[in-house]
């Protein structure tokens, strides 16, 4: 047995080794990679009146070969335990869910979750979902009733006696619902369903285009010029047009994305991100040229860089989440107040980021807010892959990239958000931003795209399609082509 102990203040660290099983006493690593040592976290502190979600990255033990991908998700191989320090305020009972891909490998697997007083034991069966060829994730309820007595203990969840090296599942958390709390966050659900919005305009425009016009997009010639200089010179007149001739129904153009940047004079904006703002209006104009011509325009925000939280830091103060409301309140509330009907919708991004790191954000707040102006509104919030964070949303954000499986009846079956109604967001290029000056061939063609959009239509869902625009409001050629035959062929 080998020892390696390392003092770093009052962070100690632990790594025993036998033979070749290894318990790593840390956090999980920054990197996509395997374990390293890293931070000792901390104990959980259970909530008493909402959930409770015990994240891979929140680990305080952990056994067997597991990696950390993108999107804080583990794959799980083989022989594994994962274990988190909880603090539990009072005797309580909670139901138990699994947030998780769970592969055609892991199927019949025998999991046991462990607490100080109980040993449950489950075998795991394939997730099902949208999502072609797998990673589906989902809320799996695992067990209806665990009792939890006060006090801090260890909770775990692992796998033994696997003789294969297949990845079993793709693990994202455990949830802890209290059972004291069911009622009450029953009727939060009910009174988010009763605010919901009708997504009937954007379920029969059918299909409708995303640009990511940011502060990183390139001219032609790969050059970049300085995001007020750029908004000057944007064509409004010509971007329309060119968004005619897709036969779009909807545009949804971003703000706030890579860098904090809005191309509109808002006051709360320019407050938070200093110099960040322009005299010009572009959201105003693109609106009105849009609207002329029958096309709705959403914007998108990004929600750590739009109303400033850092979600990188391993906790966030009180000062920190209360400075994300109030930001959120004043700049929804400027632009829902100033912009009325010009703005259809809202697509806010990096959710679920948000919610690890403040899961008391007041979402009912949130959504009030983005309502401003215009109680017709439609709003949601990225999820990515995983479970919506909330209710309060009115359809899914669907960042899928390549076509998933078409909608039942308005909404995707199993899966990430049954709930939410669908919406698909494709991409035309192999990427979001044009950073480049040479514009890749499409991904999608005409005959498969239109397709798609015709099935997603004939069965209550929406489509939409990331087009890369230069930073002088052009878009390829090709792509633009595709658009046109989409036009021709689904619009006729």
């Amino acid at each position: 047995m080998k020892i390696f102990i390392k003092l770093n203040l009052l962070t100690l660290y632990l790594i025993f080794s036998f033979g070749s099983e290894q318990v790593v006493a840390t956090g999980l690593p920054k990197e996509n990679n395997h374990f390293s040592l890293d931070e000792l976290r901390s104990s959980i502190q259970l909530k008493e009146d909402k959930s409770t979600f015990l994240y891979c990255t929140e680990a305080s033990t952990v056994k067997g070969e597991l990696k950390l991908v993108g999107g804080n998700n583990m794959e799980c191989k083989g022989n594994f335990e994962l274990a988190w320090d909880i603090n539990v305020p009072s005797n309580g009972i909670y139901e138990l869910y699994l947030i998780a891909n769970i592969r055609k490998e892991g199927e019949n697997t025998d999991i046991l979750f462990k607490t100080t007083g109980e040993n449950m034991n489950f075998k795991l069966k394939p997730t099902k979902g949208p999502y072609l060829g797998g990673r589906n994730f989902q809320r799996i309820e695992l067990e209806s009733e665990i009792s939890l007595t006060k006090g801090q203990q260890m909770v775990s969840f692992s796998a033994k006696g696997i003789s294969g090296d297949h990845i079993l599942l793709d693990f994202r958390s455990i949830e802890l619902v209290p059972i004291s709390a069911k009622k009450s966050i029953e009727k939060e659900n009910l009174r988010a369903l009763k605010s919901r919005e009708s997504v009937d305009w954007l379920v029969k425009s059918g299909y409708g285009l995303m640009f990511h016009w940011t502060s990183e997009s390139v001219q032609h010639d790969g050059s970049i010029k300085s995001y007020e200089e750029a908004v000057n010179e944007f064509d409004v007149k010509k971007f329309a047009d060119m968004v005619e001739d897709t036969g779009a129904g909807y545009v949804i153009f971003t703000i706030g994305h890579a860098e904090s940047y809005c191309p509109a004079p808002i006051k709360s904006w320019e407050k938070v991100h200093p110099g960040q703002t322009t005299q010009r209006d572009l959201i105003a104009e693109i609106a009105d040229a849009l609207n002329k011509k029958g096309v709705e325009l959403i914007c998108y925000i990004n929600g750590p860089l739009g109303f400033n939280l850092d979600v990188k830091k391993e906790t966030l103060t009180d000062n920190e989440q209360q400075s994300f409301v109030n930001n959120f309140q004043d700049i929804l509330k400027e632009m829902g107040s100033r912009y009325k009907n010009q703005i259809a919708g809202y697509w806010f991004d990096s959710w679920y980021q948000i919610f690890e790191k403040f899961p008391e954000v007041p979402f009912e707040k949130f959504n009030k807010a983005t309502k401003i102006g215009n109680q017709n509104r439609i709003i949601c919030l990225n999820s990515w892959i995983y479970p919506s964070v909330t209710p309060w949303q009115d359809y899914w954000a669907g960042e899928v990239g390549s076509p998933i499986d078409i909608p039942v009846n308005g909404y995707m079956q199993n899966g990430p958000a049954p709930e939410l109604p669908y919406q698909a967001l494709l991409i035309m290029e192999p990427y979001w931003v044009q950073q480049k000056s040479e514009m890749p061939n499409p991904r999608l063609s005409s005959q498969k795209l239109s397709k798609y959009i015709l099935d997603c239509m004939d069965n209550g869902g929406a489509v939409t399609v990331n087009l890369g625009i230069y930073q002088d409001g052009t878009v390829g050629k090709k792509a633009l082509d595709v658009m046109k035959e989409v036009k021709s062929i689904v619009r006729k």
